[in-house]
Protein backbone atom coordinates (compact mmCIF):
# COMPACT_ATOMS: atom_id res chain seq x y z
CA UNK A 1 0.00 0.00 0.00
CA UNK A 2 1.13 3.54 -0.67
CA UNK A 3 1.44 6.36 1.84
CA UNK A 4 -0.56 8.71 -0.36
CA UNK A 5 -3.52 10.35 1.43
CA UNK A 6 -6.63 8.21 1.19
CA UNK A 7 -9.19 10.87 2.07
CA UNK A 8 -9.32 14.51 1.07
CA UNK A 9 -9.50 17.19 3.74
CA UNK A 10 -13.19 17.70 3.00
CA UNK A 11 -13.89 13.97 3.31
CA UNK A 12 -12.12 13.84 6.68
CA UNK A 13 -14.06 16.90 7.81
CA UNK A 14 -17.35 15.24 6.84
CA UNK A 15 -16.44 12.00 8.64
CA UNK A 16 -15.45 13.90 11.75
CA UNK A 17 -18.92 15.47 11.93
CA UNK A 18 -20.14 11.99 12.83
CA UNK A 19 -18.08 12.17 16.04
CA UNK A 20 -19.09 15.21 18.14
CA UNK A 21 -16.08 14.90 20.46
CA UNK A 22 -13.87 16.10 17.59
CA UNK A 23 -15.77 19.38 17.49
CA UNK A 24 -14.84 20.08 21.11
CA UNK A 25 -11.14 19.55 20.43
CA UNK A 26 -10.94 16.19 22.16
CA UNK A 27 -8.14 14.19 20.50
CA UNK A 28 -9.20 10.59 21.04
CA UNK A 29 -6.59 7.96 20.13
CA UNK A 30 -7.62 4.99 22.25
CA UNK A 31 -9.68 2.84 19.90
CA UNK A 32 -7.79 -0.29 20.94
CA UNK A 33 -9.57 0.13 24.30
CA UNK A 34 -12.99 1.45 23.31
CA UNK A 35 -14.31 3.54 20.45
CA UNK A 36 -16.66 6.52 20.65
CA UNK A 37 -20.28 6.06 19.67
CA UNK A 38 -20.89 7.91 16.43
CA UNK A 39 -23.92 10.09 15.82
CA UNK A 40 -25.29 7.52 13.36
CA UNK A 41 -24.99 4.74 15.92
CA UNK A 42 -26.60 6.89 18.61
CA UNK A 43 -29.48 7.81 16.29
CA UNK A 44 -30.13 4.15 15.51
CA UNK A 45 -30.18 3.26 19.20
CA UNK A 46 -32.35 6.29 20.02
CA UNK A 47 -34.84 5.27 17.34
CA UNK A 48 -35.16 1.78 18.78
CA UNK A 49 -35.54 3.09 22.34
CA UNK A 50 -38.06 5.70 21.24
CA UNK A 51 -40.23 3.02 19.64
CA UNK A 52 -40.13 1.01 22.89
CA UNK A 53 -40.80 4.17 24.91
CA UNK A 54 -43.59 6.01 23.13
CA UNK A 55 -44.18 4.12 19.89
CA UNK A 56 -45.29 0.60 19.11
CA UNK A 57 -43.53 -0.72 22.26
CA UNK A 58 -43.88 -4.35 21.15
CA UNK A 59 -41.27 -3.91 18.42
CA UNK A 60 -39.72 -7.35 18.51
CA UNK A 61 -40.45 -7.94 14.82
CA UNK A 62 -38.55 -4.79 13.88
CA UNK A 63 -35.78 -5.81 16.25
CA UNK A 64 -35.47 -9.28 14.75
CA UNK A 65 -35.32 -7.83 11.25
CA UNK A 66 -32.37 -5.68 12.39
CA UNK A 67 -30.76 -8.76 13.97
CA UNK A 68 -31.13 -10.73 10.71
CA UNK A 69 -29.78 -7.86 8.61
CA UNK A 70 -26.82 -7.40 10.95
CA UNK A 71 -26.05 -11.11 10.82
CA UNK A 72 -25.85 -10.86 7.03
CA UNK A 73 -23.66 -7.76 7.26
CA UNK A 74 -21.25 -9.59 9.57
CA UNK A 75 -21.15 -12.69 7.35
CA UNK A 76 -20.19 -10.48 4.40
CA UNK A 77 -17.71 -8.59 6.56
CA UNK A 78 -15.64 -11.74 7.18
CA UNK A 79 -16.51 -13.64 3.96
CA UNK A 80 -18.39 -16.42 5.77
CA UNK A 81 -20.19 -18.91 3.56
CA UNK A 82 -23.55 -18.41 5.26
CA UNK A 83 -25.06 -16.01 7.76
CA UNK A 84 -26.11 -18.93 9.99
CA UNK A 85 -22.44 -19.35 10.85
CA UNK A 86 -22.67 -16.09 12.84
CA UNK A 87 -23.70 -16.25 16.49
CA UNK A 88 -24.31 -13.04 18.42
CA UNK A 89 -22.40 -12.93 21.70
CA UNK A 90 -21.72 -10.25 24.30
CA UNK A 91 -17.93 -10.23 24.12
CA UNK A 92 -14.83 -12.07 22.89
CA UNK A 93 -14.47 -14.09 26.08
CA UNK A 94 -17.90 -15.62 25.57
CA UNK A 95 -16.99 -16.72 22.06
CA UNK A 96 -13.64 -18.23 23.05
CA UNK A 97 -15.33 -19.99 25.98
CA UNK A 98 -17.97 -21.48 23.67
CA UNK A 99 -15.18 -23.13 21.67
CA UNK A 100 -13.13 -24.21 24.69
CA UNK A 101 -16.09 -25.71 26.56
CA UNK A 102 -17.80 -27.13 23.47
CA UNK A 103 -15.10 -29.56 22.39
CA UNK A 104 -14.59 -33.07 23.74
CA UNK A 105 -11.13 -33.06 25.25
CA UNK A 106 -8.91 -36.00 25.99
CA UNK A 107 -6.18 -36.17 28.59
CA UNK A 108 -2.92 -35.22 26.90
CA UNK A 109 -4.48 -32.97 24.26
CA UNK A 110 -2.45 -29.82 23.68
CA UNK A 111 -3.56 -26.24 23.09
CA UNK A 112 -0.98 -23.91 21.59
CA UNK A 113 -0.95 -20.21 22.54
CA UNK A 114 1.73 -17.53 22.93
CA UNK A 115 2.92 -15.34 25.78
CA UNK A 116 1.73 -12.03 24.27
CA UNK A 117 -1.97 -12.83 24.41
CA UNK A 118 -4.63 -10.84 26.22
CA UNK A 119 -6.09 -13.04 29.02
CA UNK A 120 -9.32 -13.48 27.02
CA UNK A 121 -7.38 -15.80 24.74
CA UNK A 122 -5.76 -17.69 27.62
CA UNK A 123 -8.06 -18.23 30.60
CA UNK A 124 -10.87 -20.11 28.76
CA UNK A 125 -8.22 -22.60 27.60
CA UNK A 126 -6.20 -22.72 30.82
CA UNK A 127 -9.22 -23.93 32.80
CA UNK A 128 -9.30 -27.03 30.58
CA UNK A 129 -6.26 -28.29 32.46
CA UNK A 130 -8.85 -29.88 34.77
CA UNK A 131 -9.41 -32.42 31.98
CA UNK A 132 -5.72 -33.14 31.62
CA UNK A 133 -5.36 -30.77 28.67
CA UNK A 134 -1.92 -29.19 28.38
CA UNK A 135 -1.56 -25.53 27.41
CA UNK A 136 1.75 -24.75 25.72
CA UNK A 137 3.09 -21.31 24.84
CA UNK A 138 5.18 -20.09 21.94
CA UNK A 139 7.80 -17.61 23.12
CA UNK A 140 7.64 -14.61 20.74
CA UNK A 141 10.81 -13.27 19.12
CA UNK A 142 11.03 -9.49 18.86
CA UNK A 143 7.34 -9.35 19.87
CA UNK A 144 6.36 -11.50 16.87
CA UNK A 145 4.91 -14.98 16.31
CA UNK A 146 5.65 -16.14 12.77
CA UNK A 147 4.05 -18.98 10.80
CA UNK A 148 7.37 -20.83 10.99
CA UNK A 149 7.31 -20.60 14.79
CA UNK A 150 3.78 -21.99 14.84
CA UNK A 151 4.65 -24.92 12.59
CA UNK A 152 7.74 -25.83 14.59
CA UNK A 153 5.72 -25.74 17.84
CA UNK A 154 2.98 -28.09 16.63
CA UNK A 155 3.27 -31.66 17.92
CA UNK A 156 1.14 -34.76 17.26
CA UNK A 157 -0.77 -33.89 20.46
CA UNK A 158 -1.62 -30.33 19.34
CA UNK A 159 -5.35 -30.08 18.83
CA UNK A 160 -5.94 -26.32 18.70
CA UNK A 161 -3.98 -23.15 18.07
CA UNK A 162 -5.41 -19.77 19.03
CA UNK A 163 -3.98 -16.32 18.37
CA UNK A 164 -5.08 -12.69 18.30
CA UNK A 165 -5.23 -11.22 14.81
CA UNK A 166 -3.46 -8.21 16.34
CA UNK A 167 -1.79 -8.28 19.73
CA UNK A 168 -3.33 -5.82 22.19
CA UNK A 169 -0.01 -4.58 23.58
CA UNK A 170 2.52 -4.73 20.77
CA UNK A 171 0.23 -4.17 17.81
CA UNK A 172 1.83 -7.12 15.98
CA UNK A 173 -0.42 -8.43 13.20
CA UNK A 174 -0.31 -12.18 12.64
CA UNK A 175 -0.10 -13.70 9.17
CA UNK A 176 -3.46 -15.46 9.48
CA UNK A 177 -3.46 -16.86 5.95
CA UNK A 178 -0.14 -18.68 6.32
CA UNK A 179 -0.90 -19.81 9.86
CA UNK A 180 -4.31 -21.09 8.76
CA UNK A 181 -2.72 -23.13 5.98
CA UNK A 182 -0.28 -24.66 8.48
CA UNK A 183 -3.07 -25.55 10.90
CA UNK A 184 -5.10 -27.15 8.12
CA UNK A 185 -2.08 -29.20 6.99
CA UNK A 186 -1.56 -30.53 10.52
CA UNK A 187 -5.29 -30.98 11.24
CA UNK A 188 -5.15 -28.42 14.06
CA UNK A 189 -8.18 -26.26 14.84
CA UNK A 190 -7.45 -22.59 14.17
CA UNK A 191 -9.09 -20.01 16.49
CA UNK A 192 -8.73 -16.24 16.09
CA UNK A 193 -9.44 -13.41 18.56
CA UNK A 194 -10.28 -10.62 16.11
CA UNK A 195 -11.15 -7.75 18.44
CA UNK A 196 -8.02 -5.69 17.70
CA UNK A 197 -8.41 -5.87 13.92
CA UNK A 198 -11.97 -6.14 12.62
CA UNK A 199 -13.19 -2.65 11.80
CA UNK A 200 -9.65 -1.45 11.21
CA UNK A 201 -9.42 -4.12 8.54
CA UNK A 202 -11.16 -7.17 7.15
CA UNK A 203 -10.51 -10.88 7.72
CA UNK A 204 -11.44 -13.55 5.16
CA UNK A 205 -12.25 -16.59 7.31
CA UNK A 206 -12.36 -18.95 4.34
CA UNK A 207 -9.08 -17.82 2.78
CA UNK A 208 -7.43 -18.08 6.21
CA UNK A 209 -8.93 -21.50 7.05
CA UNK A 210 -10.24 -20.14 10.34
CA UNK A 211 -12.37 -22.57 12.35
CA UNK A 212 -13.58 -20.05 14.93
CA UNK A 213 -13.38 -16.28 15.10
CA UNK A 214 -14.58 -14.34 18.13
CA UNK A 215 -14.78 -10.61 18.71
CA UNK A 216 -16.44 -7.92 20.73
CA UNK A 217 -17.74 -4.90 18.85
CA UNK A 218 -16.81 -1.97 21.08
CA UNK A 219 -13.29 -1.36 19.75
CA UNK A 220 -12.51 -1.02 16.02
CA UNK A 221 -16.04 -2.02 14.95
CA UNK A 222 -17.23 1.07 16.87
CA UNK A 223 -20.33 -0.66 18.21
CA UNK A 224 -21.92 -0.53 21.67
CA UNK A 225 -20.44 -2.48 24.56
CA UNK A 226 -22.00 -5.91 25.00
CA UNK A 227 -22.13 -6.60 21.27
CA UNK A 228 -20.00 -9.14 19.48
CA UNK A 229 -20.15 -12.28 17.41
CA UNK A 230 -18.71 -15.76 17.00
CA UNK A 231 -18.05 -17.36 13.62
CA UNK A 232 -17.87 -21.15 13.39
CA UNK A 233 -16.70 -23.06 10.34
CA UNK A 234 -18.83 -25.94 9.10
CA UNK A 235 -16.05 -28.32 10.09
CA UNK A 236 -15.90 -27.11 13.68
CA UNK A 237 -19.69 -26.97 14.01
CA UNK A 238 -19.82 -30.73 13.39
CA UNK A 239 -17.65 -31.40 16.44
CA UNK A 240 -18.71 -28.62 18.80
CA UNK A 241 -21.29 -29.13 21.52
CA UNK A 242 -23.31 -26.15 22.83
CA UNK A 243 -22.10 -25.18 26.28
CA UNK A 244 -25.38 -23.39 27.07
CA UNK A 245 -29.01 -23.93 26.13
CA UNK A 246 -32.23 -21.90 26.20
CA UNK A 247 -35.73 -21.81 24.83
CA UNK A 248 -34.57 -20.54 21.43
CA UNK A 249 -32.12 -23.43 21.03
CA UNK A 250 -34.68 -25.72 19.33
CA UNK A 251 -36.08 -25.91 15.79
CA UNK A 252 -39.53 -24.46 16.58
CA UNK A 253 -39.29 -22.54 19.86
CA UNK A 254 -42.79 -21.06 19.60
CA UNK A 255 -44.28 -24.52 19.97
CA UNK A 256 -44.03 -23.85 23.67
CA UNK A 257 -45.52 -27.10 24.94
CA UNK A 258 -43.38 -29.34 22.75
CA UNK A 259 -40.33 -29.94 24.92
CA UNK A 260 -38.92 -32.89 22.96
CA UNK A 261 -37.74 -30.95 19.91
CA UNK A 262 -34.74 -31.28 17.66
CA UNK A 263 -31.89 -28.98 18.62
CA UNK A 264 -30.66 -26.26 16.30
CA UNK A 265 -27.10 -26.43 14.94
CA UNK A 266 -24.61 -25.18 17.49
CA UNK A 267 -24.08 -21.77 15.85
CA UNK A 268 -27.80 -21.02 16.30
CA UNK A 269 -28.22 -23.07 19.47
CA UNK A 270 -25.96 -20.67 21.40
CA UNK A 271 -28.39 -17.76 20.97
CA UNK A 272 -30.47 -18.97 23.87
CA UNK A 273 -32.90 -16.10 24.43
CA UNK A 274 -33.86 -12.54 23.54
CA UNK A 275 -30.86 -10.84 21.92
CA UNK A 276 -29.41 -7.46 22.83
CA UNK A 277 -31.52 -5.70 20.21
CA UNK A 278 -30.55 -2.19 21.29
CA UNK A 279 -26.87 -3.02 21.01
CA UNK A 280 -27.31 -4.85 17.71
CA UNK A 281 -29.22 -1.86 16.31
CA UNK A 282 -26.12 0.20 17.10
CA UNK A 283 -23.81 -2.41 15.56
CA UNK A 284 -25.97 -2.43 12.43
CA UNK A 285 -25.53 1.32 11.99
CA UNK A 286 -21.79 1.13 12.61
CA UNK A 287 -21.27 -1.68 10.09
CA UNK A 288 -23.21 0.24 7.45
CA UNK A 289 -21.13 3.33 8.16
CA UNK A 290 -17.84 1.42 7.86
CA UNK A 291 -19.01 -0.21 4.65
CA UNK A 292 -20.05 3.12 3.17
CA UNK A 293 -16.55 4.50 3.73
CA UNK A 294 -14.85 1.31 2.55
CA UNK A 295 -12.78 -1.05 4.68
CA UNK A 296 -9.83 -0.98 2.29
CA UNK A 297 -9.69 2.81 2.49
CA UNK A 298 -10.03 2.72 6.27
CA UNK A 299 -7.17 0.21 6.52
CA UNK A 300 -4.85 2.26 4.34
CA UNK A 301 -5.63 5.52 6.16
CA UNK A 302 -4.98 3.98 9.57
CA UNK A 303 -1.73 2.45 8.31
CA UNK A 304 -0.68 5.87 7.04
CA UNK A 305 -1.37 7.28 10.50
CA UNK A 306 0.61 4.56 12.25
CA UNK A 307 3.43 5.01 9.71
CA UNK A 308 3.58 8.66 10.76
CA UNK A 309 3.74 7.69 14.42
CA UNK A 310 6.41 5.02 14.01
CA UNK A 311 8.58 7.20 11.78
CA UNK A 312 8.56 10.08 14.24
CA UNK A 313 8.98 7.92 17.32
CA UNK A 314 11.77 5.82 15.80
CA UNK A 315 13.89 8.92 15.30
CA UNK A 316 14.00 9.70 19.02
CA UNK A 317 16.82 8.29 21.18
CA UNK A 318 14.62 8.44 24.27
CA UNK A 319 11.93 6.26 22.66
CA UNK A 320 11.86 2.46 22.58
CA UNK A 321 9.34 1.34 19.96
CA UNK A 322 7.54 -1.91 20.77
CA UNK A 323 5.27 -2.13 17.72
CA UNK A 324 6.63 -3.33 14.37
CA UNK A 325 8.07 -0.72 12.03
CA UNK A 326 7.02 -2.74 8.98
CA UNK A 327 3.44 -1.82 8.13
CA UNK A 328 2.78 -5.36 6.86
CA UNK A 329 3.26 -6.55 10.45
CA UNK A 330 1.24 -3.75 12.06
CA UNK A 331 -2.36 -2.59 12.25
CA UNK A 332 -3.79 0.32 14.25
CA UNK A 333 -1.73 0.09 17.44
CA UNK A 334 1.58 1.85 18.13
CA UNK A 335 3.12 1.07 21.52
CA UNK A 336 6.36 2.43 22.97
CA UNK A 337 8.19 3.39 26.12
CA UNK A 338 10.06 6.63 26.70
CA UNK A 339 12.80 7.69 29.08
CA UNK A 340 10.90 10.95 29.56
CA UNK A 341 7.98 9.16 31.27
CA UNK A 342 8.49 6.99 34.35
CA UNK A 343 4.83 6.74 35.43
CA UNK A 344 2.75 6.06 32.34
CA UNK A 345 -0.57 5.99 34.21
CA UNK A 346 0.03 9.45 35.64
CA UNK A 347 1.20 10.71 32.25
CA UNK A 348 -1.95 9.47 30.53
CA UNK A 349 -4.03 11.25 33.17
CA UNK A 350 -2.06 14.46 32.58
CA UNK A 351 -2.82 14.23 28.86
CA UNK A 352 -6.54 13.94 29.61
CA UNK A 353 -6.33 17.38 31.19
CA UNK A 354 -5.11 18.57 27.76
CA UNK A 355 -8.11 16.87 26.10
CA UNK A 356 -5.94 14.04 24.71
CA UNK A 357 -6.77 10.37 25.27
CA UNK A 358 -4.27 7.55 24.77
CA UNK A 359 -3.69 4.55 27.05
CA UNK A 360 -1.14 3.02 29.38
CA UNK A 361 -0.61 -0.74 29.17
CA UNK A 362 2.01 -2.73 31.09
CA UNK A 363 4.07 0.41 31.77
CA UNK A 364 4.06 1.46 28.13
CA UNK A 365 2.19 4.09 26.13
CA UNK A 366 -0.24 2.95 23.44
CA UNK A 367 -1.72 5.11 20.67
CA UNK A 368 -4.49 3.73 18.44
CA UNK A 369 -6.06 6.05 15.82
CA UNK A 370 -9.11 5.29 13.71
CA UNK A 371 -10.28 6.41 10.27
CA UNK A 372 -11.44 9.90 11.28
CA UNK A 373 -8.20 10.88 13.04
CA UNK A 374 -5.72 13.23 11.39
CA UNK A 375 -1.98 13.78 11.11
CA UNK A 376 -2.41 17.09 12.93
CA UNK A 377 -3.90 15.25 15.92
CA UNK A 378 -0.98 12.84 15.93
CA UNK A 379 1.50 15.71 15.83
CA UNK A 380 -0.17 17.31 18.84
CA UNK A 381 0.24 14.06 20.77
CA UNK A 382 3.83 13.58 19.59
CA UNK A 383 4.70 17.10 20.75
CA UNK A 384 3.27 16.28 24.17
CA UNK A 385 5.31 13.07 24.42
CA UNK A 386 8.68 13.82 22.85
Amino acid sequence: MSNEPVFSDSQIADMRKNFPHTQSGHIYLNHAAISPISTRVKESIDQFISDRHTGKIDNIEMGMSIVDETRNLLANFIHAENSDQITFITNTSEGITAVAEGLDWNEGDEILLNHMEFPTNVQPFRILERYGVKVRYIEPTNYMVTPEMVESAITPATRLFSISAVQYLTGFKADLKKIGAICKKHDVLFVVDAIQYLGMGRIDVQACNIDALATGGHKWLMSPMGTGFLYLSKNLSKHLKPYKTGWLSVKEPWKLSNFEQEWLPVSQHLEIGTPNMIGIAGMNASLKNLNSIGLEKITQHILNLTDHLTTNLSGQKSIHLISPKNRAERAGIVTFSTENVTDTEAFVESLKKQNITISSREGKLRVSPHYYNTINELDTVLNAII
